[in-house]
């Protein structure tokens, strides 16, 4: 995997090998990703819940470090603390180097809150997975985004002697990577930033938290989440993003993200003490949060369904209509997407007609002209 002219990484072939290059088509989430959960009668949007919270960390050091209401950290050293796993894996960043973000194995309360809060830059995220695996009997519990965890269970079906290590997975709920570019165009707002940044930081400290940084100087900088997400991050998003069918977790045990207060029908992004969206999925997720809430880890207060939509809006336009997407670019790109159990067609046919052709041809266009 290596950076490419548009700040994003993807695969570089140095020697062709027809048999692994079938297993990476195999286990890669941007083609294949087969919903292992079934909706039965649940939500077509949300995927099966059997319990929605707004929710927060009772620790106040793990609430304000995380990017809402520290509800992931806290479940991950819960599950350390209790013996339920041995390690935890997931994305840390390098603070002296903002564009490295990679695999981490936690054992340690400190060891997952230097991992907390959001990286908003692409990850080699399963970079050595073997060799971790493989240098140890761990059980683990898998932090990632929705992708990440469906390339993980391809991955644990092409090599099933591992599938047993894994206990648990947490979803962030994820409205896409941006590229290191646009990592960049923040940096690049400031004037007289002496390079070069450390201690970068997308989130946290706060909810949403800004984005920080400091300059060589030691200068600190930082810029709204409303501006630096909404202004720079988000507008340069990868295309296969634009085409997820899954950006909340629909494999995983917990998906969360952030609950956002509404004002006028759609998230509040004023700072205020951070508060967690968690979407339980299976009935160990239940029984986990039971237990945390009974030892008194966590805040919970229920969440109606109806409420979720107006506090993640971009989520529930993007599966109604990610269909569309996914039709114009199997055409427009010849390419066959393997999304399975994900019923994207079924809300496909659920919007008006006009809509659907809209954001097929709105897709179509825009990969005829990237093919210039």
């Amino acid at each position: 995997m290596q950076e490419q002219s548009n700040g994003f990484l993807a695969p570089v072939i140095t020697k062709s090998q027809v048999e692994q290059e079938d297993i990476i088509l195999r286990v890669c989430p941007g083609v294949n990703i087969v919903n292992d959960q079934h909706f039965g009668k649940q939500d077509r949007i949300w995927g099966n819940v059997l319990g929605s919270y707004s929710g927060f960390s009772t620790s106040k050091h793990i609430r304000t470090r995380g990017s809402s209401g520290g509800i992931i950290s806290a479940v991950a050293i819960f599950l350390l603390e209790n013996d339920t796993v041995d390690a935890v894996l997931q994305v840390g960043g390098d603070f002296t180097d903002y564009r490295r973000n990679c695999l981490r194995v936690s054992k340690t309360r400190d060891e997952v809150l230097a991992c907390s809060a959001s990286r908003y830059a692409p990850s080699s995220v399963f970079k050595g997975i073997l060799d971790v695996l493989l240098g140890s009997e761990d059980r683990y519990l898998f932090i990632g985004k929705p992708c990440d965890i469906s390339g993980l269970k391809n991955f644990l079906n092409e090599y099933p002697q591992f599938k047993e290590r894994f206990k648990f997975f947490v979803s962030i709920i994820c409205a896409g990577i941006p590229s290191f570019h646009a990592t960049q165009d923040v940096i690049d707002t400031f004037d007289q930033v002496r390079h070069p940044v450390r201690d970068l930081a997308y989130r946290g400290n706060g909810w949403p938290g800004f984005f920080s940084f400091l300059d060589a100087n030691g200068n600190k900088f930082q810029m709204s989440y409303n501006d630096s997400w909404g202004k720079k991050l988000g507008k340069k998003l990868h295309f296969r993003c634009k085409i997820c069918p899954d950006g909340i977790g629909l494999q995983a045990d917990l998906a969360a993200g952030d609950a956002w207060e509404t004002k006028d029908g759609y998230p509040d992004f004023a700072e205020r003490e951070g508060q967690s969206l968690i979407l339980l999925r299976t009935s160990r997720a239940v029984d986990l949060l039971r237990a945390m809430q009974h030892e008194e880890q966590v805040v919970l207060q229920t969440l109606p369904m109806e409420k979720i939509r107006s506090m993640q809006p971009y989520q529930y336009i993007r599966r109604s209509v990610v269909g569309s997407r996914v039709l114009a670019t199997i055409i427009g790109k010849g390419i066959l997407l393997n999304f399975k159990g994900m019923r994207i067609w079924n809300n496909l046919f659920s919007k008006s007609i006009a809509s659907g052709f809209r954001e097929f041809i709105g897709t179509l266009k825009r990969i005829l002209i990237d093919k210039r």
